[in-house]
């Protein structure tokens, strides 16, 4: 399975120095859960950062810590794995809104695609957040990174991850390791930018429940949507009649657990 993985990762190369540094990723990553090999701090303190450039993003780079699991995952589903085949968006959208942005890799494939769109990111995890930063600053990009979680109200609230691709919003009570993070009303900050044509990408553990129902019958006529659901067939099923409801066309990409992802498209 590594070796494919590697194969996979020198794929995506167009050069011989791409694909060097993309087979040097795909040999040091951890394609599974690394947290019981002591031995993979030694990776870390070795190659800490790593510039990918995939021909995806025709010229632009990724930057990637390749000891970090929860980035390898999210490098696998946007790269190997075309979690967000760009190929469904049938029009040239004029904004791009990324809501759970991780270290911003689905932004670098939209702005590399979409390179006069308009592009906002959501992102309320701190280190994730400084990755960010190193891939605008690295690209040189025009790109606006508003530090919050995406919800229905702005206010404080607690924050629970277990990892940097996944977190949770805390609307009520408390968990063991909770940090206090910066939300935003989404669907009051969507008022204000004026757009004909969106490709917006929603991955916000759970939160979309909530911020669905209020955002779609704002979304201009001309949207894409990539999203993740939670809560397994129920949760899928929710957001899929709601979308429908709101006049898209929606089919399942994935499933695995109680997540499904899902793209969605109203022309």
């Amino acid at each position: 399975m590594t070796l494919d993985k590697i194969a996979g990762c020198v794929s995506l190369g167009r050069g011989l120095i791409d694909k060097t540094a993309l087979a040097i990723f795909g040999l040091l990553a951890p394609w599974r859960d690394p947290s019981r090999w002591r031995w993979w701090s030694l990776v870390e303190s070795v190659v800490p950062r790593i510039w990918l450039k995939p021909d995806k993003l025709n010229g632009l780079r990724v930057l990637i810590e390749p000891a970090n699991w929860s980035q390898t995952i999210i490098f696998e589903e946007v790269f190997l794995r075309s979690g967000y085949d760009l190929n469904k968006v049938k029009f040239t959208p004029e904004v791009v809104l990324d809501c759970g942005a991780h270290i911003g890799m689905f932004s670098l494939l939209a702005k590399s695609r979409f390179p006069t769109a308009r592009t906002i990111l959501y992102e309320p995890n701190p280190k994730n957040i400084q990755m960010i930063r190193r891939q605008i600053a690295g690209n040189k990009l025009d790109i606006q990174l508003v530090e919050s979680a995406v919800s229905t109200e702005t206010k404080t609230l607690l924050f629970a991850a277990s990892n940097s691709h996944s977190g949770t919003l805390l609307h009520h009570g408390s968990r063991p390791g909770a940090y206090q993070v910066q939300a935003i009303n989404f669907v009051e900050a969507f008022r204000q930018i004026k757009t004909n044509s969106l490709l917006l990408k929603m991955d916000i553990e759970g939160e979309e429940r909530n911020v669905l129902p209020a955002l779609l019958p704002l979304l201009p006529r001309q949207s894409a949507l990539f999203f993740e659901t939670h809560f397994g067939e129920p949760g899928w099923l929710e957001i899929q009649q709601l979308l429908t409801q709101n006049g898209f066309c929606v089919e399942q990409i994935n499933s695995r657990d109680e997540f499904c992802d899902g793209f969605a498209c109203r022309e």
